[in-house]
């Protein structure tokens, strides 16, 4: 049965998914997901705990609040979280069969244990009143991760004298869990990607120009660079199409690299740039797990290329250039992609813009336009 959010009205709960969806570090979840949604259902203070699991022991690592008192909330995080019934009493349990990317789970401190026990409880005596906080609403989530080694849960508190949160409450955080779990998910990839170090720095700005995207084992995106998420390349339901499809032939294959052109569907943009480069890698993290690494670049066919080298006398290195130079590449990014230094760059785009009777790059480029094979512009579908 679907559940419909009864509290957040349908334009303000998109304006919020999507503010959730756009969060890029953990900090930023502070106002959007804390704030915004704790007032959303009725909550006076919010927390959020990412726990690492290490030898049996999970120890907390991002913690936020707001509106908890620094002192409270430090209490909790280095003590009262180890005999919290909303951790211990709830087994959220991961599904490897599960499409998305992590598991939630959303429920009260009432749902989790007996009120009449729990009032005669040390943390409701030592923590839970003294604190102010008598009911509690949680979303738990569980990336999925090489380990299963991580627990986020964000906590939703009333105090003593507000009713304990209703069931428009609990429909309303079932509503946003998918959209946390996904954003968490990604949050909790960025950080392990960049613990990992899958790219190198130089490699990363090198791409961050023409365009990337990592992908995990199920073609989740766990990384994109900015060009791909302003839609440079066009919308990520075309680039995913392609993307897929092309993996769907590497693993067939068992190839490790490959390399396709297609037709944005953009017609919005000059005709100039509307063939795309995909250049697929697979590689592993440091876990085993495998990734995709997709480039992106805007280029007018090899078979252009080929053509024009054949036509003007291009030698393969001019060719090569050529290449990257149709990837929307600087001169500087050649010279690091070939490893030749800028002043041979310089020197081979002098002699390739001389042998096809052009001066700049955007001549050269209508150059292999004009060269491209029309069923090379023929729609992607």
């Amino acid at each position: 049965m679907r559940l419909d959010n009864t509290l957040i009205p349908k334009n303000k709960q998109t304006r919020l998914y999507g503010e959730i969806a756009q969060c890029s570090d953990y900090k930023s979840l502070e106002n959007t997901l804390l704030g915004s949604v704790a007032q959303k259902i009725g909550a006076e203070t919010s927390t959020l705990l990412h726990f690492q699991r290490a030898s049996g022991k999970y120890t907390i690592g991002h913690n936020l609040a707001q509106g908890v008192g620094s002192d409270t909330h430090d209490q909790y995080v280095s003590k009262f979280h180890r005999s919290d019934p909303v951790i211990l009493n709830r087994k959220v349990q991961i599904s490897s069969q599960a499409p998305s990317d992590a598991i939630t789970d959303v429920y009260r401190l009432s749902d989790v244990c007996d009120q009449t026990a729990f009032v005669r409880t040390e943390y409701y005596n030592e923590f839970l009143k003294p604190s102010g906080i008598r009911h509690v609403l949680a979303l738990a989530v569980k990336p999925k991760t090489a380990n299963n080694d991580l627990l986020v849960v964000i906590g939703f508190h009333r105090p003593q004298g507000m009713k304990d949160f209703g069931d428009n409450a609990l429909r309303s955080a079932i509503n946003i869990a998918p959209i946390v779990g996904s954003t968490i998910a990604r949050l909790t990839f960025k950080e392990k990607l960049a613990q990992q170090s899958l790219l190198s720095e130089n490699l990363k700005t090198i791409l961050q120009d023409t365009g990337y995207i990592i992908l995990d084992d199920a073609l989740q995106i766990r990384d994109l660079s900015e060009s791909v998420q302003n839609e440079v390349y066009g919308d990520l339901a075309f680039l995913m199409r392609n993307i897929s499809q092309a993996i769907g032939t590497m693993l067939r294959e068992n190839r490790k690299q490959i390399n396709i052109s297609s037709l944005r569907t953009d017609m919005d943009r000059t005709a100039l740039n509307e063939n795309i480069n995909f250049d697929i890698v697979s590689t592993f993290s440091s876990s085993g797990k495998m990734h995709f690494l997709v480039k992106l670049g805007f280029v007018h066919t090899n078979v252009a290329i080929a053509k024009c080298a054949e036509e003007f006398g291009w030698t393969l290195r001019e060719s090569e250039i050529v290449i990257t130079l149709a990837q929307g590449l600087t001169n500087s990014q050649i010279s690091q992609t070939l490893m030749i230094s800028i002043r041979t760059v310089e020197n081979h785009l002098r002699s390739v813009y001389c042998k096809a009777n052009v001066t700049s790059r955007s001549q050269l480029l209508r150059q292999l336009l004009r060269s491209t094979p029309a069923h090379h512009f023929q729609h992607f579908s």
